[in-house]
């Protein structure tokens, strides 16, 4: 269920903006996580008393492997991102592109892990069940879609422009105006995807639908959870996937130049945040919860 398992990974990963510099902060949400995997999940599945103790007893295994496995691994990498910015750059795209390949690389170590639960799951749901999920699911996109079309391409610009200098402020401090309009034309140049990226999830429920309609065979469903979850991309249309590449690469040319441009002080709070957020997950993974 990549509309909302993916949270999970959110609950777990984006911690590193949200509770960046506030190791309690990481720690609440983070203890947390499969409270809040298990709400969103209830905002589309409404599930029995044995299906909901299935359900708990996975999370909290994939809730424990993630502690264990993949927590020293984000440590790791915002170590060697905070040595990177550390230098003061230049920085090759081809660099940023790699860190960034390997932030996929936890998703799809993820999503793996959780994969076998979430094909037990979908084998034992009820005709009722799948049809409330798909219902639920179509309903979500279609007022989705309905918002992005009520707005003009400008709108959309704009809250990209906000939601990135929200998001550099958090590692930066305050931004000089020189920054902010790079954080601007960045947003200019990229194309529109908010319809185009509706349309492919249509495709992806249309999918889901057609794997749970075989959900009594394993080996199917288990095939299809690896399209669907592990790698998404596989199953995208080219002209989609060509559109996403283009705007991943203005992305990272726009984050190579102003990761440069930072002066000192701007520098130096990053990489302190970066450090201080790799202890914070060092702690969290030697805690075993």
């Amino acid at each position: 269920m990549r509309f909302r398992a993916g949270k999970l990974l959110l609950a777990l990963v984006a911690i590193a903006a949200l509770g960046a510099g506030s190791g309690c902060a990481t720690s609440f949400l983070y203890d947390r996580a499969d409270r809040f995997a298990n709400r969103w999940v209830g905002d589309y599945l409404e599930l029995d008393p044995a299906q909901q103790a299935t359900f708990d007893t996975a999370l909290a295994d994939l809730h424990a492997w993630h502690r264990r496995e993949q927590l020293p691994a984000y440590a790791a990498w915002l170590r060697s991102a905070a040595a990177l910015l550390a230098t003061g750059g230049p920085y090759a795209e081809h660099e940023l592109r790699a860190r960034s390949s390997e932030l996929g690389d936890f998703w799809r170590q993820l999503a793996a892990a959780g994969a076998p639960a979430l094909t037990g799951i979908g084998a034992d749901l009820s005709d009722a069940q799948v049809e409330s999920l798909l219902q639920g699911l179509e309903e979500a996109r279609a007022k989705e879609l309905e918002y992005a079309a009520a707005h003009p391409d400008s709108y959309h610009r704009q809250r990209s422009v906000r939601s990135m200098e929200r998001f550099l402020k958090r590692w930066t401090g305050r931004m000089t105006a020189g920054q902010r309009a790079m954080i601007g034309d960045w947003a200019a140049s990229l194309e529109p995807a908010r319809v185009a990226s509706l349309e492919n999830r249509a495709g992806w429920i249309a999918a889901l639908q057609r794997a749970l309609e075989r959900r009594e065979d394993p080996a199917a469903l288990r095939a299809a959870a690896e399209r669907l979850f592990v790698a998404p991309s596989s199953r995208w249309e080219p002209e989609y996937a060509a559109l996403v590449e283009r705007n991943a690469a203005r992305t990272t040319a726009f984050m190579a130049e102003f990761l440069a441009g930072l002066d000192e002080r701007q520098r130096q709070r990053a990489v302190e945040r970066l450090e201080r957020l790799a202890a914070e997950f060092e702690q969290l993974a030697a805690s075993g919860g």
